[in-house]
Protein backbone atom coordinates (compact mmCIF):
# COMPACT_ATOMS: atom_id res chain seq x y z
CA UNK A 1 0.00 0.00 0.00
CA UNK A 2 1.18 3.46 -0.57
CA UNK A 3 1.21 6.18 2.34
CA UNK A 4 0.45 9.89 1.50
CA UNK A 5 0.06 12.11 4.29
CA UNK A 6 -2.45 14.16 5.05
CA UNK A 7 -0.04 17.30 4.05
CA UNK A 8 -0.56 16.16 0.24
CA UNK A 9 -4.32 16.49 -0.46
CA UNK A 10 -7.02 16.73 1.78
CA UNK A 11 -9.60 13.84 1.67
CA UNK A 12 -13.16 14.17 1.39
CA UNK A 13 -14.92 11.31 2.25
CA UNK A 14 -18.47 12.62 3.70
CA UNK A 15 -20.11 15.82 3.82
CA UNK A 16 -18.80 17.02 7.39
CA UNK A 17 -15.22 16.69 5.48
CA UNK A 18 -16.45 18.73 2.68
CA UNK A 19 -17.88 21.51 5.28
CA UNK A 20 -14.47 21.81 7.03
CA UNK A 21 -12.91 22.37 3.22
CA UNK A 22 -15.32 24.56 2.60
CA UNK A 23 -14.47 26.78 5.72
CA UNK A 24 -11.55 29.53 6.33
CA UNK A 25 -9.76 26.69 8.15
CA UNK A 26 -8.57 25.62 4.79
CA UNK A 27 -6.49 27.61 2.39
CA UNK A 28 -5.23 27.12 -1.67
CA UNK A 29 -2.02 27.01 -2.11
CA UNK A 30 0.01 28.89 -5.36
CA UNK A 31 0.46 25.56 -6.51
CA UNK A 32 -3.30 25.00 -6.24
CA UNK A 33 -3.41 22.46 -3.16
CA UNK A 34 -5.93 22.76 -0.49
CA UNK A 35 -4.27 22.70 3.13
CA UNK A 36 -5.36 23.90 6.63
CA UNK A 37 -4.58 27.05 7.71
CA UNK A 38 -1.17 27.41 9.41
CA UNK A 39 -3.76 28.53 12.87
CA UNK A 40 -5.04 25.58 12.75
CA UNK A 41 -1.14 24.26 14.46
CA UNK A 42 -2.02 21.01 11.57
CA UNK A 43 -5.17 19.74 13.38
CA UNK A 44 -8.92 20.06 11.32
CA UNK A 45 -11.63 21.50 12.43
CA UNK A 46 -13.83 17.98 13.73
CA UNK A 47 -17.24 18.50 11.85
CA UNK A 48 -20.24 15.83 12.49
CA UNK A 49 -23.35 16.49 10.79
CA UNK A 50 -26.70 15.37 11.15
CA UNK A 51 -28.05 12.22 8.87
CA UNK A 52 -30.29 14.67 7.15
CA UNK A 53 -26.98 16.09 5.37
CA UNK A 54 -25.46 12.83 4.25
CA UNK A 55 -25.60 14.49 0.57
CA UNK A 56 -24.13 17.10 -1.05
CA UNK A 57 -27.39 18.57 -2.44
CA UNK A 58 -28.80 18.84 1.54
CA UNK A 59 -25.38 20.50 2.73
CA UNK A 60 -26.11 23.27 0.51
CA UNK A 61 -29.21 23.57 2.16
CA UNK A 62 -27.50 23.98 5.35
CA UNK A 63 -24.79 26.83 4.21
CA UNK A 64 -27.13 28.34 1.41
CA UNK A 65 -25.21 31.78 2.19
CA UNK A 66 -21.24 29.83 1.84
CA UNK A 67 -19.89 28.18 5.02
CA UNK A 68 -19.46 29.17 8.86
CA UNK A 69 -16.12 29.95 9.91
CA UNK A 70 -14.53 26.98 11.52
CA UNK A 71 -10.68 28.58 11.88
CA UNK A 72 -10.95 28.76 15.69
CA UNK A 73 -13.42 25.83 16.29
CA UNK A 74 -12.42 22.64 17.34
CA UNK A 75 -16.11 20.70 16.97
CA UNK A 76 -18.46 21.27 15.34
CA UNK A 77 -21.58 18.93 15.95
CA UNK A 78 -25.07 20.05 13.88
CA UNK A 79 -28.20 18.44 14.97
CA UNK A 80 -31.79 18.20 13.10
CA UNK A 81 -32.20 20.94 10.44
CA UNK A 82 -30.64 23.97 10.10
CA UNK A 83 -29.12 27.15 8.24
CA UNK A 84 -26.36 29.21 8.59
CA UNK A 85 -27.25 32.92 8.18
CA UNK A 86 -24.32 34.62 6.76
CA UNK A 87 -21.40 35.48 9.37
CA UNK A 88 -21.48 32.76 11.69
CA UNK A 89 -18.79 32.12 13.21
CA UNK A 90 -18.06 28.96 15.56
CA UNK A 91 -15.05 28.70 18.27
CA UNK A 92 -14.14 26.27 20.64
CA UNK A 93 -16.86 22.97 20.37
CA UNK A 94 -20.05 23.99 19.31
CA UNK A 95 -23.49 21.97 19.63
CA UNK A 96 -26.22 23.31 17.06
CA UNK A 97 -29.43 21.48 17.39
CA UNK A 98 -32.96 21.57 16.35
CA UNK A 99 -35.51 19.53 17.97
CA UNK A 100 -38.26 20.01 15.50
CA UNK A 101 -39.31 19.04 12.09
CA UNK A 102 -38.55 22.43 10.02
CA UNK A 103 -35.48 24.09 9.67
CA UNK A 104 -34.09 26.64 11.93
CA UNK A 105 -31.87 29.74 11.51
CA UNK A 106 -28.72 30.45 13.23
CA UNK A 107 -28.24 34.30 13.10
CA UNK A 108 -25.22 35.70 12.45
CA UNK A 109 -22.70 36.15 15.41
CA UNK A 110 -20.29 33.99 17.07
CA UNK A 111 -20.92 30.96 19.02
CA UNK A 112 -18.14 29.67 21.26
CA UNK A 113 -18.23 26.37 23.58
CA UNK A 114 -21.88 26.16 23.96
CA UNK A 115 -24.78 24.40 23.18
CA UNK A 116 -27.35 26.55 20.49
CA UNK A 117 -31.16 24.99 21.05
CA UNK A 118 -33.29 26.60 18.22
Amino acid sequence: AILIPRTRFAPVKTTNDMLALMSDAYEITRDHRMVLKGERGGVPPTVKLDGAYKFVDALKTLVPNGPPSLLHCSKLTVEGKVVFAKGVTFKGAVKVANAGPEPKTLKAGTYQDQTVEL
